[in-house]
């Protein structure tokens, strides 16, 4: 249990594995009669998969100006790409040397042509006989065509999923998991993104290390780099265009200048020939110069939409309403109709009654999507982002008046005024999102909304995940204070979506802070806390070199002031750098820390103490000795110590921070027991410490589930070593399946866990004569230490060669044989 005792991971949800895809619409009892082959869950998933159809798009000669410029609808013959296709092609080709399962991101700005791309990628999948489903972010009913199991026919399973960097890190993670992209046959994920950054990282990460698939990515360049292609493109859209437009004359489309490379994307050059089409029919009209100009111009030709719809008596919403409400819905849509609901009273346009007609007029101007859903949103994205930014005063278009009543709309939405707390999390969520999105283009919507928001309310940084939490920290507006103000409202344990985004949060401040306090002791704290944001995210050397810092400032504190206050902030930098040593594998140095530590609070522990933390901090002291101590086999004194901590942890006022660590305590005691050949005594030791971490484990399973994990692989140890191989498997089984769903999780903190634990079970099932299994599993840890000897050979070649050993002696030996076993108590490989 070599891990800081404040470094527990944060809520991961439930996900019980192997049995089928069924889901109920809410946590309750689950009857399932007979046998399901995947996935049962709790609750509908945060995403929907439905089975994208040959669809037929709707006739150009129907749609609105701005509507022929959705990549949906196809207006425009797709053009160029042939690179890109010959890649795509490439890699949905099955063969021996490729796995059967591969990522690929594509990344770009908005409008440079991704979905485009992807869509025309898809007919080509499934003209191959590849079965294609598209990914949705918003929850909703599954789409059961998409939950059924492959058709004989079928080549293989494409997913697309769109606006990847927008989605929740947990629920791309699921997306991963689901049994649908699991099932036999080949399966190719297509990730779409405007950028790269955290979210990617991790993601990447995690996808190569746990799930096993291979992953690839590259940046969509400009589909027209230079002014000749972007003029021969230019003439090809406007003359489709101009099929379209009533009253257009091609031969009075007039080209703008397209030197801005803003023109080198798709949309950028579409959006200029329809326009230049639009206003060919009267030489009096400007032609707009900017892509800010044409975009108002289609705004224009929007509100005159909802006129001509007013005056025809389709609608009977004035347009300053309907503009609350396609402002809304760029900010929250779409959303089913009772959240859309509540949506437009937060937003303001009138009464319940009059909020019901608002709602069925949008629809009626945009109509949604999906079924039962309101709130569709202008499209394409790049033309609802102007429109946003454009009615958020502080912009410099004076063409384009803003709406005074705006960001008062906002600040309503991202409050989630007069909601429900699930709907107002959910809408804020999503108007942060699009907001941060907007804001990075738009700096006047930062200045004027997004980050006078997050000042009255730094809460709200954290409410749409660590993706977008990470786009706000790279604002150029964004200074300390206001990162300051935010850093209370991280998660302050492990949390995958937030970890690394975390990190730099804290670095921030951190340097600053630095940089303005002389005093050794506030260092010393400054380090302490980053360097354990260095440890949640998995940077194991980085977190060692803060530590080493933040042990030199408390030296200088005790230096300059010895009292009980500095000497326990030095003992609480050594306990901290013992386990950060411990965890590179340094033991004889981590002992020596652990040593002085104890050193430090014991006497301090005998004094006035009426909060108890100075008996709690030598307790965790302790206990991490007894660790370093039979990490250099001196059992004896391990055990003295050991047996000192369990003491303390067990006196005083029971609370589930004494029963953690008790547990703790016990869960390493039994370890040193056993290596002083008591393995009865042992057993029940660590049976007294599983009993506990179940306990704690029933009420918080996701902070504690890591611990029980570490408790039963060394209860399967202990009943190993008195020959009970089954009652062993079982709890290894049951350990590596807590490991396996951790790592799904944060895959840096818990996967050299996972291995050992993997290997434990091999030698067990060798010895009961399962030797497939044993291989397999063997095999499955030594990759994971392969991959971790790479990155540090120092630290994790030892492992690796242990394993390889095992694997031979396996190959040598028909008869079962004594493999090396790897205990977590007093070895885990976290800190």
């Amino acid at each position: 249990m070599n891990r800081d005792p404040s470094d527990v991971p944060a809520s991961a949800g439930y996900v019980v594995t192997n049995t089928g895809g069924a889901w109920a619409d809410a946590p309750g009892s689950v009857a399932i009669s007979g046998y399901v082959d995947g996935d049962v869950i709790l609750g509908l998933p945060h995403y929907r998969l439905t089975v994208l159809a040959s669809e037929v798009p709707r006739p150009a000669e129907t749609l609105r100006l701005a509507e022929l410029l959705d990549a949906r609808h196809r207006v425009v013959r797709f053009l160029g790409r042939d690179e890109e296709q010959r890649s795509l092609r490439e890699w949905l080709t099955v063969t021996g040397a490729r796995s059967d399962r591969a990522v690929q991101l594509i990344h770009a700005p908005g409008g440079q042509g991704k979905t485009r791309l992807a869509d025309q990628f898809a007919e080509t999948a499934r003209t191959a006989g590849w079965e294609v489903l598209r990914a949705h972010r918003e929850p909703g009913e599954p789409d059961r065509a998409a939950t059924r199991g492959p058709r004989p026919t079928t080549v293989g399973l494409l997913v697309l999923v769109d606006y990847g960097d927008w989605w929740p890190a947990s629920d791309l993670r699921a997306l991963f998991t689901d049994p649908r992209l699991h099932r036999v046959g080949p399966v190719r994920v297509l990730v779409l993104a405007r950028s790269v950054g955290y979210w990617w990282q991790a993601l990447r990460h995690w996808l190569r290390a746990t799930v096993g698939m291979t992953v690839g990515e590259f940046e969509l360049a400009p589909l027209a780099p230079d002014p000749d292609t972007r003029e021969r493109l230019f003439h090809t859209a406007a003359a489709r265009f101009a099929t379209l437009v009533p009253h257009s004359r091609i031969d009075a489309v007039r080209v703008p200048d397209l030197a801005d490379p803003a023109f080198g994307a798709a949309l950028s050059l579409q959006l200029a020939a329809l326009v230049a089409v639009a206003v060919s029919h009267d030489s009096t009209l400007r032609m707009p110069s900017t892509l800010v100009d044409m975009y108002g111009y289609l705004l224009d030709r929007e509100v005159g939409h909802w006129q001509q719809l007013l005056a025809g008596h389709a609608v009977t919403s004035a347009a300053e309403q309907l503009d609350r409400a396609v402002l809304a819905a760029m900010l929250a849509g779409p959303v089913p109709y009772d959240v859309g609901r509540a949506i437009l009273r937060c937003a303001d346009v009138g009464e319940p009654g009059r909020v019901v007609e608002v709602l069925a007029n949008h629809s009626t101007c945009y109509p949604p999507r999906q079924t039962g859903w309101v709130l569709q949103p202008l499209q394409p994205d790049r033309l609802g982002e102007a429109y946003l930014a454009l009615a958020i005063p502080g912009h410099r278009w004076s063409s384009y008046a803003p709406r005074p009543w705006a960001p008062g709309v906002v600040r309503a939405l991202l409050s989630g005024t007069g909601m429900a707390a699930p709907q107002a999390a959910r809408v804020r969520a999503g108007a942060l999102t699009v907001l941060v999105e907007v804001a990075a283009g738009w700096r006047h919507v930062a200045d004027t909304v997004v980050l006078p928001a997050l000042r009255d309310d730094p809460a709200l940084a954290t409410a749409a995940g660590g993706a977008v939490l990470a786009k706000i920290v790279d604002l150029p507006d964004v200074d300390v204070d206001l990162l300051a103000r935010i850093e209370p409202f991280l998660p302050p344990r492990r949390h995958i979506d937030f970890d690394n985004v975390a990190r730099e949060v804290v670095a921030r401040l951190t340097a600053d802070r630095l940089s303005r306090h002389p005093d050794p002791a506030e260092r010393a704290r400054l380090h302490i806390a980053y360097g354990r944001r260095l440890a949640t995210a998995g940077d194991r050397e980085a977190a060692l070199e803060q530590a080493d810092l933040a042990v030199a400032a408390g030296e200088a504190a005790v230096a300059a002031d010895t009292s009980a206050e500095t000497s326990t902030l030095l003992a609480l930098a050594l306990h901290l750098r013992a386990h950060r040593l411990a965890a590179m594998n340094h033991y004889r140095a981590a002992l020596a820390n652990a040593e002085r530590a104890v050193e430090l609070l014991t006497p301090l522990a005998g004094g006035a103490d009426e909060t108890g933390s100075i008996q709690w901090a030598l307790a965790e002291a302790l206990d991490n000795l007894a660790l370093r101590l039979s990490n250099v086999e001196s059992h004896e004194k391990a055990e003295a110590a050991g047996r000192r901590a369990v003491e303390l942890f067990s006196g005083g006022r029971r609370s589930a921070r004494s029963e953690r660590g008790l547990a703790g305590a016990l869960t390493n005691l039994a370890v040193i027991e056993a290596h002083q050949d008591r393995g009865a005594q042992a057993l029940a030791t660590v049976r007294r410490a599983e009993r506990i971490w179940r306990h704690l484990s029933d009420d918080e399973p996701s902070v504690y589930r890591p611990e029980l994990a570490l408790a039963l692989n060394t209860v399967s140890l202990r009943h190993a070593e008195l020959g009970q191989v089954s009652a062993a498997v079982a709890a290894a089984e049951e350990s590596a399946g807590i490991f396996r769903d951790l790592v799904r999780a944060n895959a840096l903190a818990f996967e050299l866990d996972l291995a050992a634990v993997l290997a434990n079970l091999s030698g067990y099932l060798w010895q009961l004569g399962r030797r497939a299994e044993a291989f397999h599993y063997n095999t499955e840890a030594e990759e994971i230490f392969d991959r971790w000897g790479g990155a540090n050979p120092q630290a994790y070649s030892l492992h690796l060669r242990h394993l390889r050993e095992n694997i031979a002696a396996m190959r040598a030996k028909q008869s079962p044989v004594d493999l090396r076993r790897w205990e977590l108590g007093a070895q885990s490989f976290n800190s």
